[in-house]
C-alpha cells in the first residue's frame, strides 16, 4: 500500500522541504512546495487502501482494473453503483486533508548513533520523548552499474550524517498523484495543489524511532511497507513510528526497490528479486548494528502489511534471511502462499523491456539499459508490465522454491508468528456489476458450491457474499494454513481477525477494510479518521498485544482478553472489535470447504488486489 505521501505530521513536514515552524500549526495540500518534484505511483496493482483508505487507482489503470473485474453483483444496499462508492472513498480521503498536530523536535543535544564508520545525528521529539533518525543509508545507492544488481554494502569511509530528513521514495510512477488530483477535483478543489514527493533510485534508507534515555537493550520491530511491490514508501503517515516506540520498542521502517527496478528478471541476469534482497540487506545492517542502535539482536521482529506481509512469506523461507529475525507479524498478506513464482514470464518481460529501450538483445541490451534515465525505464515499464504483478520469483538464491512448496515441505524458519486478516478485505473493491452466479461458476466446482453456499446463507446481499468468499480465499485461508504449519512444529502462533468498523455511515460501507488495522497499531488515526472512544480503547489494546509479542513472543500481558495460541485442534483466534473476544475464525468453515481451490482462486485475483 501506500498512502498519502503529501500530508505528514508537523514533526515530519520538514523532511519534504516544508518550512520549519515554531508552533504546531497544521499543514495542508497547499503547504507542498514546488521543489517537491519527481514522478509518483500508487503502491497498488489496482488499489491500495492501507488504512488511509486509498483506492489509489491510476486513471487508466483504474478503468482497466474495473473492466477486468467486471462480472457484477446485483445492485443492492450501499453498493448500488460504483460512483456512489467512490464518493464515499473520496469523502473519507478528505479527512486526510485536515490539520495534523504533533510535537516539535528539541534542538539541543541531539541524539547520535555510531554505526561503524557512519556517525548519525538525529532529533528528539518533545512528545512522547522519542528520538528519531530519518534517512539512514543501509546500502550503497543502486544506481548506474548497480541498477538491477543485488544491494551492495554502503562505503566504509568515515561519514557524518545529519539524519533529520526522510530520503526520497524509491522510484515510482505518477499513479497516486493522479488519483489524489481526481479526488480533489471531484470535490471542487484545485487539483494542482497536490504535488508528488521526490523519488529517486538512490533510496535504500531506513528510519528509526526509539524511546529517549533508555539504557537496556530494547526489542526491535522492522516494518516492511505494502504497495503491491509497485510503490509505497517507508514513511507514509500511517507508518510513523513515534507512538509505537513510546511503548518501549525500537521501530524501524525500511525502503526497498519496487516495480521494474526492484522485481526485474532478465535472461542475462542470474538473480532478480532485488526488492527482496534490499529487505534482507536492511535486516543484515540492523542485525550488525543492533547494539549501537540500542536494540537486542536476539529480539528482532519483522512486521509487514499486504505486500510487506507477502514479503514475510519469502523471508521466512529464504536461506539468505536465516538468523536475521526471531519473530514475525504478518498482516493481510496471505495470498503470497499461493503466488506463482516461475521466473519465465518475468524474464520474457524483462527482455522485452530492455530491447524496446535499446534496440539490442541479451547482455548488451541490459548494459545499455542501465545507462538510461530512470524516467525512460519507468515509462517503458508501465506499458510492458501493464497488468503484471511484481513478485519475487525462484532464482535459486533468495527464493529457492515457491512459498507453497516451502510450506508443504517444512522449509521455513522456526519463528514465532502473529498473523491475521481483516473481515472485509475485499468489500470496497467489489464491482457492483459482478454477478455472484457468474463468479461461483467460474471459480468453484458444483461440489464446492454445494459445500460453501450453506455457510453463506446468513448474508442477505450478493456483494457481502462475494466479499466474504474473496477475502477468505485470498487472505484468510492461506494465512490460516501458514499458522497451522508453524503451530504444528511447536512454535508460538497467535491469529487475529480484525472486525472493527469506524463510526459513521460512510465508514460502515467500507467495513473492516484492507489496511484498516494499521492506524490502531501505530496510533496514527486520530486526526484524519472518524474516531471515537472505542477506537482509542482498541488502539491501546492492540498496541499492548503487538508490543508484548515484539518483546517476549507472547502478546498476553496486562490485557483484558487472553489471546490463546493457535492450534490445529482448537483453532481459536482473537477477534478484535469494540468488544474483543476469542473464538473460531468466522471464515474457518469456508476455508475448509474451499480446500483444493484456494490456489486457483488466488491466482485469478492476485493481479487485481493491491497487496
Amino acid at each position: 500500500m501506500t498512502t498519502s505521501q503529501v500530508l505528514l505530521r508537523s514533526d515530519d513536514r520538514r523532511d519534504f522541504g516544508y518550512p520549519r515552524r515554531t508552533d504546531s500549526a497544521a499543514i495542508s495540500w497547499r503547504d507542498i512546495r514546488p521543489s517537491l518534484t519527481g514522478p509518483r505511483q500508487p503502491s497498488l496493482d489496482a488499489y491500495r487502501p492501507n488504512g488511509r483508505v486509498n483506492t489509489l487507482f491510476k486513471r487508466s489503470q483504474r478503468d482497466k482494473t474495473l473492466q477486468a473485474t467486471r462480472s457484477a453483483v446485483p445492485r443492492s444496499g450501499s453498493f448500488k453503483n460504483f460512483a456512489r462508492q467512490r464518493r464515499r472513498l473520496s469523502a473519507l480521503l478528505l479527512l486526510f486533508i485536515v490539520p495534523f498536530h504533533s510535537a516539535l523536535a528539541e534542538s539541543d543535544n541531539p541524539p547520535s548513533l555510531v554505526l561503524g564508520t557512519l556517525t548519525v545525528t538525529g532529533e528528539t521529539l518533545n512528545e512522547p520523548g522519542i528520538e528519531v533518525f530519518r534517512g539512514i543509508p543501509f546500502a550503497a545507492p543502486p544506481i548506474g552499474p548497480l541498477r538491477w544488481m543485488p544491494p551492495q554494502p554502503r562505503p566504509t569511509n568515515p561519514q557524518q550524517l545529519t539524519a533529520t530528513r526522510f530520503a526520497p521514495a524509491c522510484y515510482q510512477g505518477e499513479h497516486i498523484t493522479n488519483w489524489y488530483q481526481d479526488v480533489v477535483q471531484d470535490f471542487g478543489g484545485d487539483p494542482s495543489v497536490v504535488k508528488p514527493p521526490q523519488v529517486s533510485e538512490d533510496c535504500l534508507y531506513l528510519n528509526l524511532w526509539r524511546p529517549k534515555d533508555e539504557t537496556a537493550p530494547l526489542p526491535i520491530v522492522v516494518f516492511i511497507h505494502g504497495g503491491s511491490n509497485r510503490g509505497g514508501f517507508s514513511y507514509e503517515p500511517n507508518y510513523l513510528g513515534h507512538r509505537l516506540a513510546a511503548q518501549g520498542v525500537i521501530v524501524i521502517t525500511i525502503a526497498y526497490r519496487v516495480g521494474a527496478f526492484g522485481f526485474f528478471a532478465h535472461p542475462a541476469l542470474a538473480g532478480s528479486n532485488f526488492g527482496l534482497l534490499d529487505q534482507i540487506q536492511a535486516l543484515k545492517f540492523i542485525q550488525q548494528h543492533s547494539q549501537a542502535l540500542g536494540g537486542d539482536p536476539n529480539r528482532i521482529t519483522i512486521m509487514g502489511e499486504s505486500a510487506g506481509a507477502n514479503s514475510i512469506n519469502f523471508l521466512i523461507a529464504s536461506p539468505l534471511a536465516q538468523g536475521l529475525f526471531q519473530r514475525a507479524i504478518h498482516q493481510s498478506g496471505g495470498s503470497a502462499v499461493d503466488r506463482e513464482t516461475d521466473p519465465s514470464p518475468a524474464r520474457k518481460l524483462g527482455a522485452r523491456l530492455t530491447q524496446q529501450l535499446t534496440g539490442l538483445r541479451g547482455e548488451a541490451a541490459l548494459a545499455a539499459a542501465r545507462q538510461l534515465p530512470s524516467s525512460e525505464v519507468l515509462a517503458a515499464a508501465e506499458s510492458i508490465y501493464d497488468g503484471f504483478y511484481f513478485d519475487p520469483v525462484v532464482d535459486g538464491t533468495s527464493v529457492v522454491m515457491p512459498p507453497r512448496q516451502s510450506l508443504d515441505t517444512g522449509a521455513l524458519a522456526p519463528i514465532d508468528l502473529l498473523i491475521g486478516t481483516n473481515r472485509d478485505e475485499w468489500l470496497m473493491y467489489l464491482d457492483p456489476e459482478q454477478k455472484l452466479d457468474d463468479w461461483l461458476a467460474e471459480h468453484l466446482s458444483d461440489a464446492q458450491r454445494s459445500a460453501v453456499l450453506p455457510l453463506l446463507s446468513q448474508f442477505s446481499s450478493a456483494s457481502r457474499v462475494l466479499d466474504v468468499l474473496i477475502t477468505a480465499q485470498a487472505y484468510v485461508c492461506p494465512s490460516l494454513r501458514l499458522a497451522s504449519h508453524l503451530s504444528s512444529i511447536n512454535k508460538a502462533v497467535y491469529v487475529y481477525e480484525f472486525n472493527k468498523v469506524r463510526p459513521g455511515k460512510m465508514a460502515a460501507a467500507m467495513g473492516a477494510y484492507h489496511g484498516a488495522e494499521l492506524p490502531y497499531i501505530f496510533d496514527t488515526h486520530d486526526e484524519w479518521l472518524p474516531t471515537d472512544d472505542s477506537d482509542r480503547a482498541l488502539t491501546a489494546l492492540m498496541q499492548r498485544y503487538w508490543t508484548n509479542f515484539i518483546k517476549t513472543g507472547n502478546p498476553n500481558a496486562k490485557t483484558v482478553v487472553s489471546w490463546p495460541a493457535y492450534e490445529d485442534q482448537g483453532e481459536q483466534v482473537l477477534r478484535l472489535d469494540t468488544a474483543s473476544d476469542v473464538g473460531p475464525h468466522t471464515s474457518a468453515a469456508i476455508c475448509r470447504a474451499l480446500v483444493g481451490v484456494g490456489a486457483a482462486i488466488t491466482a485469478s485475483h492476485s493481479q487485481k488486489i493491491g497487496s
